[in-house]
């Protein structure tokens, strides 16, 4: 937090302590007895006085705030900040919550959302939180045909948490009865618990609600980005928290698992590292039944590499973002992802270098000529029925789920056959969700 968004927040606090003063004065009036005579003061004067201080306060901050910062600026993280459109700024200083509806619906780009211009021009609001519950209770009031207004109000409230501004009693009172419309709406709608959570998150309201029915909600919205932003906010404790992750495992949602211990801090009470490495294990083993099931057609193996690639990407994903390459080295997770989309792209390449048919011609009689065909070379290599390459003395070129012998992918075998992986039962390649925003 910038010494301005102090400042700001220092000037929020006022009423606050005013309120807590008036019952002091309040106090000191019941011993008045014990007072000089002389004493002059009323509270009429006490409030005139902090008001006019508050006023002046606040009128300097936005004038601090409209000025740019200084070449010498110690504070880096100014001069980093998002360019922020004069219109945007404009709207949340005067505080106007529909025409902030309105610019966003105007500008909305689905390949880039204004996050961080939004969160910064909010800083500009004298009550962010109450113009962001304002956008909400206006939206009848906005265009709502280009986007749909829900994606606007997520955007609003992200912009809210990422700056965790003070949010009065009141305006926590007029949040907690739209969550409460909100709440009814959701049944079994992704998209209604995220923003029903992203309303509890923002305004602090999740002391109000079930924690079960909470984390049911957020097992529900899991496979969004902003799971487990709204997770940490909506302030379930640490044994909650561990039974999403428990559920979300039992639920073949590993990847999913994984990123709530990092990302909610409940790495030291699970082993992510463990989960993955069996992910691992699984995705290969899932990916070589695929294959025997269609006894090892070409379309069998294109599938079960594009299952396994996904799975392979989402667990370096993880690595690299936690720093785990020391904990994967026997698992050579990053060769076996490019192992695999080779051997992809040559099976592509055997496919249409394939001769296709052509039509035999007829003798006079109407009869069809029958030719004896040669078996096709190329550079000496044949075609298999699944598209892999045969050489003319026999040798094969492997593809990542047949026999291992030549290219080592699986350890030695005694004979040219495909290889298959110990069976654990029921087991389901679980999918992988990318990150995203709803569409």
């Amino acid at each position: 937090m910038t010494e301005t968004d102090t400042i700001a927040a220092a000037i929020y606090q006022i009423d606050e302590k005013k309120q807590k003063l008036k019952k002091a004065f309040d106090d000191l009036q019941t011993h008045r007895s014990l007072l000089s005579p002389s004493f002059p003061l009323s509270w009429s004067d006490i409030d005139s006085h902090f008001s006019s201080l508050q006023s002046s306060l606040s009128n300097r901050l936005h004038l601090l705030q409209s000025q740019p910062p200084l070449p010498n600026d110690v504070q880096t993280a100014d001069a980093e900040a998002p360019v922020i459109r004069p219109e945007l700024r404009a709207l949340c200083e005067k505080k106007d919550a529909i025409g902030l509806t309105k610019f966003l619906i105007g500008h909305w780009d689905d390949d880039s959302p204004p996050n961080l211009e939004l969160s910064a021009a909010l800083r500009y609001a004298p009550d962010p939180a109450t113009m962001v519950l304002d956008a909400i209770d206006g939206s009848s009031k906005a265009p709502g045909k280009s986007v749909d207004v829900r994606r606007v109000f997520v955007l609003l409230m992200e912009a809210l948490i990422d700056n965790d501004v003070r949010i009065t009693l009141i305006t926590k009172e007029r949040a907690k009865k739209v969550a409460d419309d909100w709440k009814t709406k959701i049944g079994n709608k992704p998209f209604e618990a995220l923003l029903f959570l992203h309303l509890v998150a923002a305004f602090e309201l999740g002391s109000e609600f079930n924690s079960e029915e909470l984390s049911r909600y957020i097992i529900m919205i899991a496979k969004y980005k902003q799971a487990t932003l709204v997770c940490n906010k909506i302030g379930l404790d640490k044994e909650r928290v561990g039974e999403l992750i428990t559920k979300l495992l039992s639920t073949g949602k590993p990847i999913l698992a994984v990123r709530f211990m990092y990302e909610c801090g409940r790495s030291d009470g699970f082993e992510p590292v463990s989960v993955l490495k069996g992910y691992v294990k699984e995705a290969r083993e899932a990916a070589e039944r695929v294959c025997k099931e269609d006894n090892y057609s070409l379309k069998s193996q294109n599938e079960a590499t594009d299952k396994e690639v996904s799975a392979l990407k989402a667990v370096i994903k993880i690595i690299k973002d936690r720093n785990l390459e020391s904990e994967f080295y026997e698992e050579r997770v990053e060769e076996r992802l490019e192992e695999l989309e080779k051997h992809k792209a040559q099976r592509k390449r055997n496919v249409e270098i394939q001769p296709k048919g052509r039509k035999r011609p007829r003798d006079r009689s109407g009869g069809t000529q029958v030719h004896r065909q040669e078996p096709s070379h190329h550079h000496g290599l044949q075609l298999n029925p699944f598209g892999v390459v045969n050489s003319a003395r026999g040798v094969g070129v492997l593809g990542p789920y047949m026999n291992p012998v030549a290219a080592g992918l699986y350890g030695s075998a005694a004979t040219p056959q495909p290889v298959y992986y110990g069976q654990q039962g029921g087991f389901v390649m679980p999918p992988f969700h990318p990150a995203y925003y709803p569409q």
